[in-house]
């Protein structure tokens, strides 16, 4: 099932504009550059809660690259290793970046939803442009020819734990500095 629908998903729209979205949505230059202006743009200009936001985007970066490249995609890859689709089926069609290390989890939609997961902690209203921004990322992937869709489902409940314990982490710290011996927060 996993690759019929993997098999589909990339021949959809194949060939046409659509691709190269795809491949946008999936470069890293381009998330990378994404990510870091939007928490900037956070930092700076919300004076309220902006602090909070672009250190709970660091942290869930940090988390990201603990669980997800070094347990999960170094430590572990041995137990959990999986061809990414494009090498296994040769009817599957690589684009953009080709990653040739285990398709499982989803390392991008891991990211991807950790820092989805925080702005839509700290600014509800934003949920359903995170919600498009995810599933296009979730096409993305598969239509690329990179991973499976359950690479891509790993991917988001990794990506909602990492923002979800990033924000708890945050909170703690911040609850700390309000104890008298460790300072307190301006």
């Amino acid at each position: 099932m996993d690759y019929k629908i993997a098999l589909f998903l990339n021949h959809l729209g194949s060939g046409t504009f659509l691709d190269f979205i795809t491949v946008l949505i999936s470069s890293l230059y381009f998330l990378i550059i994404l990510w870091s202006v939007l928490a900037i743009l956070v930092f700076i200009f919300d004076k309220k809660k902006g602090k909070l936001i672009f250190l709970s985007i660091i942290i869930t970066i940090i988390i990201y690259f603990i669980v997800n490249d070094l347990i999960l995609k170094n430590v572990l890859s041995s137990f959990l290793f999986r061809e990414r689709p494009f090498i296994t089926y040769p009817d599957i069609i690589a684009l953009g970046q080709k990653f040739f290390d285990s398709s499982f989890p989803s390392g991008h939609m891991a990211a991807t939803v950790g820092i989805l997961t925080v702005f839509v902690f700290y600014y509800r209203k934003t949920w359903s442009l995170a919600l498009i921004f995810a599933l296009l990322m979730a096409f993305a992937r598969i239509h690329n020819g990179l991973h499976y869709p359950s690479d891509v489902l790993a991917g988001t409940i990794l990506g909602i734990g990492y923002g979800m314990l990033s924000i708890y982490l945050i909170n703690k710290i911040s609850l700390l500095k309000k104890i008298p011996l460790f300072g307190s927060i301006k």
